[in-house]
């Protein structure tokens, strides 16, 4: 097999480049895993996927595939949007697209907050001289420019969500839906 490496800019076995034999996206995983767990990364995939040692190496090192149940695993952990965006690389279908711009406005929006909470504190702070007053003035007037904004960037991605053909998901309270077909509910039906 070939081997890729893991060091940008440098050849597979030179300078402390990892190398790896499996495939590109177990040498990603492997990457990701190691940044997230610096030290004994082997133990934390041996806990997670309930491995021996002699196997959490092997799927560490890259000689041996990390599994689809693993992968799952991964994902759906706390990193696990970490683990998404290494497997997607350079990937942009257009549902990635839409969802790397949710993601930023949600991004954007936390910031938003923040600085709206630092605001309040600084505008409702005793101690605060009229120059003063006036620079929070102008950045509450600021923020609320960018809320709009946002709101418009949020509506515009909105309308721009990728449709397909086949079957998209739709959360709701009465249980999900799949473009319009309804899917079996959990009582039996008695004839």
């Amino acid at each position: 097999m070939a081997t890729a490496s893991l060091a940008h800019g440098v050849s597979a076995n030179q300078g402390g480049a990892i190398s790896c034999t499996a495939s590109a996206v177990s040498c990603t995983i492997s990457s990701v895993i190691r940044s997230l767990i610096p030290n004994k990364t082997w133990v934390f995939i041996s806990d997670s996927f309930d491995l021996q040692e002699r196997a959490a190496k092997h799927r560490l090192a890259g000689t041996r595939p990390y599994t689809v149940e693993e992968l799952q695993i991964l994902l759906q952990s706390e990193d696990g949007i970490d683990f998404l965006v290494a497997i997607m690389g350079d990937a942009q279908p257009t549902w990635w697209r839409w969802m790397t711009k949710v993601m930023t406005l949600a991004a954007v929006r936390r910031r938003q907050a923040e600085d709206q909470q630092e605001i309040l504190k600084l505008e409702t702070s005793n101690d605060v001289e009229v120059g003063a007053r006036r620079r929070i003035k102008g950045a509450l007037n600021a923020d609320r420019n960018l809320s709009a904004a946002i709101a418009r960037a949020e509506t515009a991605v909105g309308f721009q969500r990728p449709e397909r053909g086949g079957a998209v998901a739709h959360g709701s309270s009465a249980g999900a839906r799949i473009s319009d077909r309804a899917v079996a509910t959990a009582g039996r039906r008695r004839g």
